[in-house]
């Protein structure tokens, strides 16, 4: 896979810019408003090219359903930052909509060992949902436990782990 540099000459100002726009669409997105997120999204990329600008604007795509563009928008955030696990999670995600599993699989794993990457939860309870579906439940177990790990206390979590055990007493 092909690194992209940074953006050369890019500037505080534009930089700051970028994030206040990157702020916008995600609010914008919180309202439900996703033209509009994405736009944003595209005004703050052509100020900056961020992994978290291109992942933001698939996320906009998916919740339109166009889940093959939000797809190339995560790959083109990877491409930027390789280790920006919220994007290779995203992908992964669309892709276990789609039904293709096993690329979705590769795809949370990438996710969960990225470095940069503080929602390590979202790839193990995608991948818990994965291995559910496919009857694996002692794996899918182990993907949630996992992920309450990283996030205790979570309701969806831990209502996920209680529904497993008792598939598997």
């Amino acid at each position: 896979m092909q690194v992209l540099p940074p953006n050369k000459n890019v500037d505080d100002f534009s930089v700051r810019r970028a994030k206040s726009l990157l702020q916008e669409g995600l609010q914008a997105g919180a309202d439900g408003l996703f033209d509009k997120a994405i736009r944003l999204f595209k005004s703050s990329l052509r100020l900056n090219r961020t992994a978290e600008g291109y992942t933001n604007w698939g996320w906009a795509e998916a919740t339109k359903g166009n889940l093959h563009v939000a797809i190339h928008q995560c790959r083109e955030a990877l491409r930027i930052d390789p280790e920006f696990g919220n994007a290779a999670n995203d992908i992964g995600s669309y892709l276990f909509v789609l039904g293709d599993e096993a690329t979705a699989i590769s795809y949370l794993e990438r996710a969960k060992a990225s470095k940069n990457y503080t929602s390590r939860h979202f790839a193990m309870t995608n991948l818990g949902k994965i291995y559910r579906k496919r009857g694996n439940y002692w794996r899918a177990y182990r993907e949630y436990t996992q992920a309450l790990v990283e996030r205790p206390g979570d309701h969806d979590i831990t209502n996920a782990i209680t529904e497993l055990r008792r598939r598997l007493s």
